[in-house]
């Protein structure tokens, strides 16, 4: 596909990947808070501490990135990053469905 036919499914699929980010900003802020408390309070030491807020954080930034991208007309590049957020969502309904 030319990156111009790229532009409608790419503008499709940040919305989607938004209202995802959207709904799961709370869940994903609620790791980060947690663990940014027990770092304060000294419960977790700093690298358990970035190894559990940095997925958290750069999967709430995959959208606004995607977005940017698509401002820019990197079409293609826009879906790709885009696309963590539901692709942990259909990884998480699929394991829930074998257990």
């Amino acid at each position: 596909m030319t990156n111009t036919k790229l532009r409608r499914p790419a503008a499709l699929w940040l919305a989607v990947t938004t209202l995802f980010g959207l709904a799961g900003t709370f869940v994903g802020l609620m790791p980060v808070v947690l663990t940014w408390a027990a770092y304060r309070e000294g419960a977790v030491g700093l690298g358990i501490a970035l190894q559990t807020m940095i997925p958290y954080c750069a999967l709430m930034i995959c959208p606004l990135v995607a977005w940017w991208l698509l401002l820019r007309r990197q079409y293609g590049l826009a879906i790709i990053v885009a696309s963590p957020p539901i692709l942990m969502w259909i990884g998480s309904v699929a394991l829930s469905q074998l257990s």
